[in-house]
């Protein structure tokens, strides 16, 4: 395994590679291109979608959903996906990197319309790893129609990369470095190639840095008060390529394939001294070792058929094999009493998912007809292997096989039709599901989820009516499945200290979610909506107390409500001030009988909340610009749990050179270091406050070069795919 001084010898290699090949290719991009581009004939039959003939903004509301236009954020250079999506109005990330809609969990994330099947800390890796240079757009889709999967009670957010719609050669290159206590470095690439025939395009990032975080705890119970204070160190570093091809067989049929391949290591080693007071009083140390390896390879396969009547036959195929190894050395030392324990884990799982569909669209008399099938299908290994050892030196193995299979079969069918300024389309999505686990123990004791299979419907319904030419007011309707996570299924306990632990369930049921939305969109861009939305069987990790042991366990937690209003409007002053403001109000509201887990008790409480962003824009002239942002979200409750508020604030300088083609960025990232999540659980025997508080302060410098045709748009079909990728668990 490399050392941290070797990653960062490679990855100032790698920079300055980069920075020779600006030199390099600025000769190849200064030469102008001779192939003249034919005018878009198709015509557009989506109501009220106003397109910006001007200077794109940084945010466009459209009819089915908000979209984020990476390139006209002057403080987008430097960050990864996740960041950005702090600053999405709608979106929220907490400070365990769970990526929220309106405060909802279950988001659905999409990489150029394809999901990736991830668990909440796989999702968080992969959205750290990938640059925003890379990026075109952020959609977020509050209310999917029945042409995507029906996965994800919150939405669909979809990262739209980079690809060129214009004939010839054009890319970008990236290289950046932001310190803060420690370090982070950034290098990406994009590449585009169109010609009549065949177009390609490969891009893709390497990151490398070292950031510590504080962590803080406080549990109290029956006898005895835990006080903790750790540091964690983690050592990351992220590689990712994208490549594509597209041919076109003739002016009717193309077909094409798209390849991803990430390669994560995070190096995660922490400290922790515990306090134990009460009957006993005593110091726990704990020193953990933790180092992850996660490679994952997808491929996609697509065929495209444009026929009479604006029809559109889609044929793909989709697949992915994902493996990771994660080992866990934990030793605990009691210096007052001597008494000493040790844990030692190692985690492998592989994965491998499968999926095809086929969509087909047409014209449909005086409306627009659509319908697909799909079937997917995924198999999970997991194998623990481990032993713990106690005080007096006996050794415990632990050994745990988890196995699972899935079948999901789904159909759905659309149609839209305008009457005058009314319109309307519903649609309806079926979905089969057939599954089956075992869990097998070093004692052979087999644990088996239920052999289940269920077929659910999930209707959508769409209205709109155009008031004016700028102003439209609609209704939209959806209901949604989120299903466990794979391995949440596995009852296997995984031990991180002395007195805690996490432990799957295989008893876990998915949860279903209605939605019901009333909006008004006024000027194009500015847009208010009212949401409501209930899940029952709502899926939540909570803390249960057995003694002195706290076990973190995924429960289905009982029904939530929730209800918000959001503001979102575009703003100019000056002609040298632009910027975007959100705000969104929300209530949510829990009910459930949490008796039935140890130290829990029943609940039937309510808590408002608010998320809020506002950026500026600033044209100072001579090709300087300057932001200033800020994102906020309130002190927040879910259904055990009661979250503290936190903000940033962030200042960005931009200076452009040789007709944009090169640009310079400075920033400085949460310019008063108030990035810290707080966290309180005070539920029947459960007392415990959590925090953690990363590094967020920094100043990053970058630069940019663009070379060849700058004007971009999507290459091939951007479409919804795989749901299954959403649910891989990692960590054990």
């Amino acid at each position: 395994m490399m050392s941290f001084d070797e990653k960062s010898s490679i990855m100032k290699h790698f920079l300055t590679y980069l920075f020779l090949c600006f030199i390099n290719l600025s000769a190849t991009a200064q030469k102008p291109d001779s192939i003249s581009i034919k005018t878009d004939t198709l015509k557009s039959f989506r109501l009220n979608e106003v397109n910006i003939k001007s200077a794109v903004p940084i945010i466009q509301v459209k009819t089915d959903k908000t979209q984020l236009n990476v390139d006209a954020m002057p403080n987008s250079v430097g960050l990864n996906a996740l960041e950005l999506l702090r600053q999405v109005p709608g979106v929220t990330v907490d400070g365990q990197d769970n990526v929220k809609i309106s405060g909802k969990n279950g988001v659905q994330v999409l990489l150029d319309g394809r999901i990736q099947t991830l668990n909440a800390q796989q999702l968080s890796a992969l959205l750290k790893g990938t640059s925003a240079s890379n990026l075109k757009t952020i959609e977020v889709i509050s209310n999917p129609s029945a042409k995507y999967d029906a996965a994800g009670n919150a939405g669909i957010i979809n990262l739209v990369f980079k690809k060129s719609g214009a004939y010839g050669t054009s890319g970008s290159l990236t290289a950046g470095y932001q310190k803060m206590d420690n370090y982070r470095q950034n290098g990406a690439f994009n590449l585009n190639n169109k010609g009549k025939k065949i177009s390609v395009f490969i891009n893709g990032n390497l990151d490398n840095s070292l950031q510590f975080t504080k962590v803080n705890s406080n549990r109290i119970l029956s006898d005895k008060i835990l006080t903790q204070s750790g540091l964690e160190k983690q050592g990351y570093s992220n590689s990712m390529a994208r490549a594509g091809l597209e041919y076109v067989i003739t002016e009717k049929q193309k077909i094409g394939m798209i390849s991803n391949y990430q390669r994560t290591w995070d190096d995660f080693p922490s400290q922790a001294n515990t306090q134990v007071s009460g009957n006993t009083n005593d110091l726990l140390l704990t020193n953990t070792l933790a180092n992850l390896t996660e490679n994952r390879l997808s491929n996609n396969f697509n065929y495209q058929y444009q026929g009479l009547n604006e029809s559109k036959l889609i044929v793909e195929i989709d697949q992915m094999h994902y493996t990771s190894q994660l080992g866990n050395k934990v030793d605990n030392l009691f210096t007052t009493s001597g008494l000493a324990t040790l844990f030692n884990n190692e985690t492998k799982s592989t994965i491998n998912l499968y999926s095809g569909k086929v969509d087909y669209s047409r014209k449909l008399g005086k409306g627009n007809f659509e319908s697909g099938i799909k079937f997917s299908s995924s198999k999970i290994d997991n194998t623990l292997r481990g032993f713990q050892n106690d005080a007096v030196g006996t050794r415990l193995n632990q050994f745990n096989d988890f196995n699972y299979g899935e079948k999901i079969a789904a159909v759905y069918g659309s149609f839209e039709r305008s009457y005058g300024k009314f319109n309307v389309q519903l649609g309806l999505r079926a979905e089969y599901t057939k599954m089956k686990g075992i869990s097998v123990n070093e004692i052979g004791f087999e644990t088996a989820l239920p052999d289940t299979s269920y077929l659910n419907l999930f209707p959508t319904l769409f209205l709109r009516y155009q008031l004016s030419e700028n102003s439209s007011m609609g209704f939209a309707y959806s209901r949604r499945v989120n299903r466990p996570s794979f391995q949440d299924q596995n009852p296997y306990i995984y031990r991180t200290d002395f007195y805690y632990a996490s432990q799957g369930n295989p008893l876990l049921l998915p949860q279903f979610t209605q939605n019901l939305e009333f909006n008004y969109t006024f000027d194009g861009q500015r847009q208010l909506k009212l949401n409501y939305n209930s899940t029952r069987d709502l899926i939540e990790f909570v803390r249960t107390q057995q003694g002195d042991q706290t076990l973190e366990l995924p429960i289905n937690a009982g029904v939530r409500s929730f209800l918000n209003i959001s503001l979102s409007t575009p703003f100019t002053f000056f002609k040298i001030w632009s910027g975007y403001f959100s705000a969104e109000p929300y209530y949510q509201f829990y009910k459930a009988d949490l008796s039935k887990y140890n130290g829990l008790a029943s609940i039937n409480r309510g808590g408002a909340g608010f998320n809020g962003y506002i950026s500026n824009t600033f044209n100072l002239g001579k090709n300087w610009k300057a932001g200033l942002s800020s994102w906020f979200n309130y002190a927040s409750r879910s259904s055990i749990y009661s979250t503290k508020a936190i903000y940033s604030v962030d200042l960005s300088l931009k200076k452009s050179f040789f007709n944009d083609k090169l640009n310079l960025n400075l920033a400085m990232r949460d310019v008063f270091n108030t990035q810290k999540w707080e966290q309180t659980a005070i539920i029947g025997q459960i007392n415990q406050t959590n925090s953690r508080k990363w590094e967020s302060r920094g100043v990053y410098v970058g630069l940019n070069y663009i070379f060849g045709n700058k004007k971009v748009k999507s290459l091939g079909t951007d479409k919804s795919k795989t749901e299954e990728q959403e649910r891989i668990k990692s960590r054990g």
